[in-house]
Parts: C-alpha cells; sequence; structure tokens
C-alpha cells in the first residue's frame, strides 16, 4: 500500500503542479521571444458552424467583419446546422456578398459542419470561431501574424476570457487562469496539444477532413495537422469573451461534454500519448492525459491512506481524511453556497466539481450515445 500511495500522489502531484512548474522553469530559462507583429495581408476565411443562434449570429458577424482587418480580404462561411429558429432568415438578411451560408436540411453535428465547411474555402489561412463570443477586433490581424514567412506554424489560438458581472470571481475563472498559464508556457518551449474552438486561425494545408462525431475538433484538427511536424501556439492578445457560469448543472454540461471527447481522442489515439507517437506525445500526455486519470489515482490515494492508517500510521490517517474532507467541499457547496464566498473554498469546489464532471464523462463516454450533439 506505501507502493500505491506515493506512485499516485506523485502522479497528482505532477499532474497539476510539477508539469505546469516545468514548463515555467523552461520558459524563463529560455526566454523566447513570442510575440510578433507582422502584417499578413492576404484573404483570410472566416469558418462558423451555428445551431439556433438567433440572439448572437448577427452581432458575431459584425463582430467579424469590424476587425482591425481590409475589409475585402473576409470571407466568411457560415454552417447552419439545421437552426429551428429565426438564425437562418437573419443571416439572410444581412446583405453581403462575402458570405457563403450552407444549409442543413438535417443536424449532423459541428464535426460535420466543418467539413463542409473547409470545401468552400480556398485561402492559405482559416479563422474558425463560434458565434456565442465575441472576439477582440485585433484577432485576425495578430493571430495571421504567425504565418508570415512560418511554414512550421499550423495553428495558433487565442484566449477565451469571462466578462464578469460582478468583482467576485468565480472558480471556474481561477481554473482558466491556470489553463492558461499553462498553454502559454507550453506555447513558448514546446507546442500547444489544442486550441480554443472559440477563436483559432489554422494553415488550410495543415486540415484534414475529421471523423464526423467528433466532439473536440479544436483538438483533433490541430493534432492531426502537426502529425508530421510543426507548431502549434497560443497568443493572448486575441481574446474572445465569455459569459462565467456559476450554474453547476449547466457548467456540468458542458465540461462533461468536453471531458467525453477527451476520452473519445484518448481511445481512438493512443499512439499519441507513447514516446515516438506523436511530435506532441510529451505534452499530450502531460497536459490532456494525465488529468483523465486524477479522480482514479486520487481514489487509490485515499484507499492506500486509509490502509496505512489501519496499520498504525497517525499521517498516512490524517492525509487521507483531509483528502475526504477536499473531496466533501463539492457536494457541500451545493447545499450551502456561503462556502463559496471565499476564495480558497470556491478554488476548492471547482476543483473536485472538475474531477467529478471527469468520472461522468468518462461514463457518457462508455455508455451514452457518442454522436456529437448540440448542447
Amino acid at each position: 500500500m506505501t507502493i500505491i500511495f506515493w506512485i499516485s500522489l506523485s502522479i497528482l502531484v505532477y499532474t497539476f503542479v510539477g508539469y505546469p512548474l516545468f514548463l515555467q522553469v523552461m520558459r524563463i530559462l529560455s526566454r523566447p521571444v513570442l510575440k510578433v507583429n507582422k502584417a499578413y495581408n492576404k484573404p483570410i476565411s472566416v469558418v462558423m458552424v451555428v445551431c439556433n443562434e438567433q440572439e448572437v449570429v448577427l452581432n458575431k458577424i459584425k463582430n467579424i467583419f469590424n476587425q482591425d482587418y481590409r475589409n475585402e480580404l473576409i470571407n466568411l462561411v457560415i454552417i447552419d446546422d439545421c437552426s429551428d429558429d429565426n438564425t437562418v432568415s437573419l443571416i439572410e438578411s444581412y446583405t453581403d456578398n462575402k458570405i457563403i451560408l450552407l444549409k442543413n436540411s438535417v443536424r449532423e453535428g459541428k464535426a460535420v459542419g466543418i467539413n463542409k465547411g473547409m470545401e468552400y474555402v480556398s485561402t492559405e489561412l482559416v479563422l474558425f470561431v463560434d458565434a456565442r463570443q465575441k472576439i477582440s477586433s485585433n484577432t485576425m490581424q495578430d493571430l495571421s501574424s504567425w504565418f508570415v514567412n512560418k511554414s512550421q506554424t499550423i495553428a495558433v489560438s487565442g484566449e477565451v476570457k469571462f466578462e464578469c458581472k460582478s468583482s467576485e470571481k468565480s472558480g471556474m475563472d481561477a481554473y482558466q487562469k491556470y489553463e492558461r498559464n499553462i498553454r502559454y508556457n507550453e506555447s513558448c518551449v514546446l507546442s500547444v496539444p489544442g486550441v480554443s474552438g472559440a477563436i483559432y486561425m489554422l494553415r488550410v494545408s495543415s486540415f484534414r477532413p475529421i471523423v464526423e462525431d467528433t466532439i473536440l475538433d479544436d483538438v483533433l484538427i490541430p493534432m492531426q495537422g502537426a502529425e508530421s511536424g510543426g507548431w502549434v501556439g497560443f497568443d493572448e492578445r486575441a481574446v474572445a469573451w465569455d459569459m462565467p457560469s456559476d450554474d453547476w448543472e449547466r457548467e456540468k454540461k458542458r465540461k462533461t461534454r468536453t471531458l467525453n471527447g477527451n476520452y473519445q481522442l484518448l481511445f481512438r489515439n493512443l499512439h499519441w500519448c507513447l514516446p515516438g507517437g506523436h511530435p506532441f506525445w510529451f505534452q499530450y500526455l502531460s497536459h490532456k492525459v494525465l488529468r483523465l486519470t486524477a479522480p482514479i489515482f486520487t481514489l487509490f490515494m485515499i484507499v492506500a491512506s486509509f490502509n496505512l492508517g489501519v496499520d498504525g500510521s497517525f499521517y498516512a490517517l490524517i492525509f487521507g481524511l483531509l483528502v475526504v474532507s477536499g473531496i466533501l467541499l463539492y457536494p457541500l457547496s451545493l447545499y450551502l453556497p456561503v462556502i463559496n464566498r471565499f476564495t480558497i473554498f470556491r478554488i476548492g469546489t471547482s476543483f473536485v466539481a472538475l474531477n467529478w464532471f471527469n468520472l461522468i464523462g468518462l461514463f457518457q463516454y462508455l455508455f451514452v450515445s457518442k454522436r456529437q450533439s448540440w448542447k
């Protein structure tokens, strides 16, 4: 049990502390110059798949054509996935010959929509966006600059930020900052194993059609594109603004779908986390895969702690009790919301919740229909 305890603890510490710390140290030592400001000045396509987005679609179209980029160089391909509201009529009311609207007669999912949209892209670069988030006006200018005279650039992602309505930050906002720091450091010293689907630019020649039931297209597309080498980066200057949610039920649906997608990618591409299986194998294993194992190793660690406690190890017993107490924060916060008024507890609750959603995502992948659907 002692070996199980220390192996489990070591993996958890490496996953959430060791790997981010390694990246931070490597970035400080290498001191990379990551920002570029070269002008691209060529046509860029934008691909956006929508479904029942009548509340936001017109604002998003205006957002795209109001970029700090020459308007005549922007082409927009919108794929409507069988909306049953006024989304299509609103798009058609926007008279601009630089917009191509493709209408599905049956709902097929985002992955199929992306594949269809890419058939109408003839530019060197394509920007993928979602309808919900407003992107900063510098997005096209800054993301495209990474591709100027840099043939090794496969994709570059912007950052998703939360627009907080109050001064009180959510636990998910803290997690977002933690994740952003990891991706920034990966971009500096390695490559990022995935992008943000709401805001990223791709070299069109790197695109390969994706399987129609793909859930995480924003991980699969850049990982496929980089299988022969290349660089996937992160640029915090380009921002997609989203709204945070303190509604755990809503957050659970979003996060479990994402985690379901991570399991889908893992089991379909196990070679990606093996040495030599992919140019990004190390960061994919450290950043994506080991997080999926966290709830399992936490359970192993708790069981080992109590077993060691029964055998007379007082410290192991106390450690196990502390871990269990931390885990109970999440269900307790559902009945006592006052807990989330304290920053440290709010962050702890979010961490436990995310790992709980992790298990739900695994259950959904194994036992629930795997077809990608709109939420």
